[in-house]
């Protein structure tokens, strides 16, 4: 007795296709029906076709493209094994590539946007002239990771600074910068050699990428970290006493103590003392808030003062024991920090 015949429709319920795919498996070769009628071009399939589309069905699931399904279902059984093997080692390697991409995409979402280059112009003359005025306030020894010049780009210009953790140079110089801002360390000798090549260029255009610092095809950098300094300046407590006083006077104080440290004594009578000596001297400025005295080293109140441009420089003091921030009223982007030195009362 002929077997039954199914329409499309029946036969796709029974095999959990739709009528959709069994024409377009009919169209591939996959899946044939048993007739076709001619006049309407209506498909009908046997019972026995059931088996065939349920191996299509399993395969479509997994992702198995037509050729290895053709292969599958067309050949002997050792070579449909290899080939569904092949097809699972494909797919091995395609998930484990998979795999790694995300991975990738994953941390370059937890890092957030790629940091764009600090790109800035600048006289070179004046930025060569900063480099040479705070760089004395770096560590002296060139094993130290301190014994460097630090070039700072961010939205607002470019920071030049050194320091030795005793005290602290920083030269502020206006500019407009593109990019997400940087910092390059340099050590003594590339940012005297820099300085020396500044001098000579009149628009120096810097770029600042990933800790180094490039000019005209040169790159310039140290593998090492820096203290933060906009964290340290913004972090001061607001002064109590405030000074404007005479350099030249400072200076002499200095040089008449002639010993490491020296007492500094702001109020009615500003004057320098030897706390081993006794010798003083007097200095001519004014004075406002309540008096103090600070022990500081010579040789760093000294350079400090040096670094100063113009007759006067400015102090501000918040406690004997909190840095004092030493500025000049001719050049207001520049800033020193001294600290104090501990002593008994």
């Amino acid at each position: 007795m002929d077997e039954p015949l199914l329409t499309i429709g029946a036969f796709a319920r029974a095999v959990g296709l739709t009528a959709s795919a069994l024409r377009h498996y009919d169209e591939c070769g996959l899946l044939v029906p048993a007739e076709v009628d001619s006049g309407t071009g209506y498909r009908y399939y046997t019972p026995e076709l059931a088996d065939r589309a349920r191996l299509i069905v399993g395969m479509r699931e997994a992702g198995v493209p037509i050729e290895t399904m053709r292969v599958v279902l067309d050949s002997p059984t050792a070579q449909a094994r290899a080939a569904l093997a092949e097809f699972l080692e494909d797919q091995s390697a395609r998930t484990a590539r998979a795999e790694e991409a995300v991975r990738g995409v994953l941390a370059a979402v937890d890092a957030g946007p790629a940091a764009r280059p600090a790109l800035v112009e600048l006289p070179g003359p004046v930025l060569a002239a900063a480099i040479r005025q705070v760089r004395h306030a770096s560590e002296s020894d060139p094993a130290s990771e301190l014994a460097s010049v630090l070039v700072d780009v961010d939205e607002s210009g470019v920071d030049v600074v050194a320091t030795n953790r005793y005290w602290m140079a920083v030269r502020e110089l206006p500019a407009v910068a593109e990019g997400d801002g940087g910092r390059a360390v340099l050590s003594l000798p590339d940012a005297g050699a820099l300085a020396d090549r500044l001098d000579a260029i009149t628009t120096a255009e810097l770029r600042i990428a990933d800790g180094t610092l490039t000019l005209a095809g040169q790159e310039l950098g140290r593998d090492t970290t820096y203290p933060a300094h906009r964290l340290v300046l913004a972090g001061l407590e607001p002064a109590i006493t405030r000074a404007v006083l005479a350099k030249a006077d400072l200076l002499a104080g200095l040089d008449a103590a002639a010993y490491a440290e020296v007492d500094l004594f702001l109020g009615d009578r500003t004057r320098l003392r030897s706390p081993h000596t006794a010798e003083q001297s007097d200095v001519r400025g004014v004075v406002t808030g309540p008096p103090s005295r600070l022990r500081l080293g010579t040789a760093l109140f000294g350079r400090a003062l040096a670094a100063c441009l113009g007759d006067e420089v400015q102090l501000a003091v918040t406690a004997p024991d909190r840095p004092v921030v030493v500025t000049s009223p001719y050049q207001p982007g520049f800033t020193a920090l001294v600290m104090p030195v501990r002593h008994e009362d």
